[in-house]
């Protein structure tokens, strides 16, 4: 009963933080403003977050759960192309509503991907190096750089191009993310079709 009350006041604390970032921008939001969104104390808010920082983390953590699922659910000889398809939708589908906040996700999501652990902690970097693997095993990709360093080059890349979206979202997530993969693959090819 403890844990499963802990747990609603924990995402109550959550949702209320994504509120008030949506509306004052995580630099210009106070912890205050998000404890009494969430009616709780200061002190709750810091007992379930230390930094308004493992708020945005734990956003991106909910954010890889549909990348994730999109990469396992295909059979594993489908070819890098289509993964990256899957990828950007599934990427486009859960970030297309959020430009405030992704600029913020982005600079944690960096730190995060720059640790040295990264891959057991990132589900969507390790289920996509396995890929990058594969797609190398068949063939489908340059022998130039290794696996694992064009699957991160690749996530960067998107990273970078979800931030460029959010200075100009008119032509809209899933067209930015289509275009990056396709000249992404095109590079990483080396000539290969």
């Amino acid at each position: 009963m403890r844990d499963k009350q802990r747990e609603e006041t924990r995402r109550r604390v959550y949702r209320s933080a994504l509120e008030i970032f949506r509306r004052d921008g995580v630099s210009g939001c106070r912890i205050d403003d998000i404890a009494q969104k969430a009616e709780v104390s200061r002190g709750a808010f810091y007992f379930h977050f230390a930094t308004k920082d493992d708020v945005l983390i734990e956003l991106l953590r909910e954010g890889e759960a549909p990348v994730e699922e999109a990469i396992t659910a295909l059979p594993e000889d489908t070819k890098l192309e289509k993964v990256l398809e899957a990828v950007d939708e599934a990427l486009a589908k859960f970030w297309e509503n959020e430009l405030t906040l992704w600029p913020d996700v982005t600079a944690g999501a960096l730190r995060l991907y720059a640790s040295a652990d990264a891959r057991e902690v990132q589900p969507v970097r390790a289920a996509l190096g396995r890929r990058f693997k594969m797609a190398a095993e068949r063939g489908e990709l340059s022998p130039v750089l290794p696996p694992d360093t064009l699957s991160d080059f690749f996530l960067a890349n998107s990273l970078a191009a979800m931030l460029a979206w959010c200075a100009n979202p008119a032509l809209g997530l899933p067209v930015v993310l289509g275009g990056v993969s396709h000249l992404f693959l095109e590079g990483a090819r080396g000539g290969k079709s």
